[in-house]
């Protein structure tokens, strides 16, 4: 207990480091002027919040920062948020981020607050971005699946695209990490069934901010050899 609230209070502290930072941030420019950048929406307090105290929409508000100053984890939508409960008091203008919420240091499925038609999922991989940490709560995904068709040999396939990081477990079990994330239920059957049909998973992490839906093609031997000259 005592070393799981050390690092409660250790999480809590590197968040409330990143914010305090960006407030200060926007201290600063907000007399300089600014520049044509990326920027990104993030949920703030409207007003001071206790804590304990539960979140209501009165409380909160969104304001726009720098996307590559935005601090891993901070929530961009609201809606999940009325009735979750906060683990440190903030006061007004404050980003919200899902470390600040109370249970995620006991990676209860409630922390995640799912909406209605949702549900909090896991998806184990040993992709190596995965392995050696550099995914991160609050990053964006695709995953990358080649599956094996039969007579026509296997494809490659961008499969589910921009799902958000909610949670990656700590233990890397049997050569493999696991990322929570919170879909709709035919989006979880599809990421089961990846898993479970032995497909070879590849995770893409996604540039902050980032939320345009390009077109790709799937890939498969008559692609390469029609797109690079490939000859037999």
């Amino acid at each position: 207990m005592t070393d799981m609230r050390s690092r409660l209070f250790l999480v809590l502290g590197l968040g409330l480091a990143a914010v305090t930072g960006l407030l200060l941030y926007g201290t600063l420019t907000a007399a300089a002027g600014s520049h044509e950048v990326a920027r990104l929406d993030v949920v703030v307090t409207r007003a001071a919040v206790a804590a304990n105290a539960p979140l209501t929409a009165a409380l909160l508000d969104h304001r726009s920062y720098p996307a590559e100053l935005v601090p891993a984890g901070a929530v961009t939508e609201p809606n999940g948020l009325i009735g979750q409960r906060l683990a440190v008091a903030l006061p007004e203008g404050v980003p919200i981020l899902r470390a600040f919420l109370s249970g995620v240091a006991g990676q209860t499925s409630s922390a995640y607050a799912p909406q209605s038609g949702q549900v909090v999922t896991t998806f184990a991989t040993s992709d190596p971005l995965a392995l050696t940490g550099l995914v991160q709560v609050g990053d964006h995904v695709d995953i990358l699946a080649t599956v094996t068709t039969g007579a026509d040999g296997r494809i490659t396939q961008a499969t589910v695209r921009d799902l958000e990081v909610l949670g990656v477990t700590s233990a890397r079990e049997a050569g493999s990490r696991a990322f929570v994330f919170v879909v709709d239920e035919q989006t979880a059957l599809v990421l089961k069934y990846l898993r479970d049909s032995g497909a070879v998973i590849d995770i893409a992490l996604r540039a902050r901010g980032d939320g345009t839906a390009s077109s790709t093609q799937a890939v498969d031997l008559g692609y390469l050899i029609a797109r690079f000259g490939i000859k037999r």
